[in-house]
């Protein structure tokens, strides 16, 4: 494991504990990235979920949203489609985390361990989100086997620089340092500090610089000032590749198969066209779907689009 560096992004998890959060004076105060608690076991919900989302994704910190495990007592397909479904309509930066601790230590090494790939490998499947795991580096060390060495490893030790060694990761992504910290907008409340790892980040939270998609894509569609994809015109009117348009307004898009229908914010859209398996829309209608403004610039031959 590799200790902790000046390179690492300031990170934070919450969850109802926090209580109410002033989100602008955490992101103010240097946090860039939180997972915020979304479920537990078969049933339970955090109440502050969604708030917490909503508040983070506003203020321009980029979010995880982790599920806290009881293999002693549920399945873990029952599990994940709990999580599956109480993350459905939320868009998360980093990957989905399976917090495994405390009374997991029940079950045995081995079978805890096809528990948490079962969990992982169901999460991706209903969601096409990437997953990753948490747990403290004791019970990592004497609970977690290799298979799960596939996934990026958040690790909790505090008090230390750097975690203990175990025979399944090599290195972690996110190291949860403390468990009494404070960060301005979380008030008397404590708060567990993070650090993770700048590839980490980047790789989840800093996008590709946009591409065409075809040689045919020659308008530039720029979101919030900056470029977000390129698009074409269509019988006198500009389109956009939704998905990547989506992901810069951080909405959710996903297709639906059994309609052939795509969706974008939950809401379906009924006027698209097709271009090489790539979803197209129209940039005006959709944006305002979205509640942006959009504007264009015939000059350049640019879609302006802000919300």
């Amino acid at each position: 494991m590799q200790p902790m560096s000046s390179s690492n992004v300031k990170a934070i998890d919450v969850s109802h504990h926090q209580g109410v959060i002033d989100w602008p004076k955490v992101r103010a105060d240097g946090v860039l990235a939180t997972f915020i608690k979304a479920s537990e076991g078969t049933t339970f919900v955090d109440n502050k979920f969604a708030t917490n989302v909503n508040g983070a994704t506003a203020a321009g910190i980029k979010t995880g949203f982790y599920h806290y495990a009881h293999p002693e007592n549920n399945d873990a397909k029952a599990e994940a489609a709990h999580f599956a479904n109480t993350i459905k309509g939320f868009k998360a930066t980093f990957p989905y985390v399976l917090d495994v601790e405390g009374d997991a230590a029940e079950v045995p090494s081995d079978q805890l361990t096809q528990w948490c790939v079962d969990w992982l490998n169901e999460v991706e499947r209903l969601t096409g989100h990437p997953t990753m795991i948490y747990s403290g580096a004791y019970f990592a060390k004497s609970f977690l086997g290799q298979p799960l060495g596939q996934w990026p490893l958040w690790i909790a030790h505090y008090g230390v620089n750097k975690p203990m060694d175990n025979d399944t990761w090599d290195e972690w992504a996110v190291f949860q340092y403390s468990d009494n910290g404070t960060v301005n907008g979380i008030g008397g409340n404590v708060v567990d500090l993070n650090a993770m790892e700048k590839a980490f980040y980047d790789r989840y939270a800093v996008p590709p610089k946009p591409k065409p998609l075809s040689p045919e894509d020659t308008i530039k569609i720029v979101v919030n000032d900056q470029l977000a994809a390129y698009g074409r015109i269509v019988d006198g009117s500009a389109y956009m590749p939704l998905r990547q348009v989506g992901d810069a307004l951080g909405v959710p898009v996903h297709w639906d198969e059994a309609t052939s229908t795509p969706y974008v914010n939950g809401s379906p859209v009924s006027n698209y066209k097709l271009f090489d398996d790539h979803t197209y829309v129209p940039a005006r209608s959709t944006a305002e779907q979205l509640g942006a403004t959009v504007s264009w610039d015939n000059v350049n031959k640019k879609v302006y689009i802000y919300r």
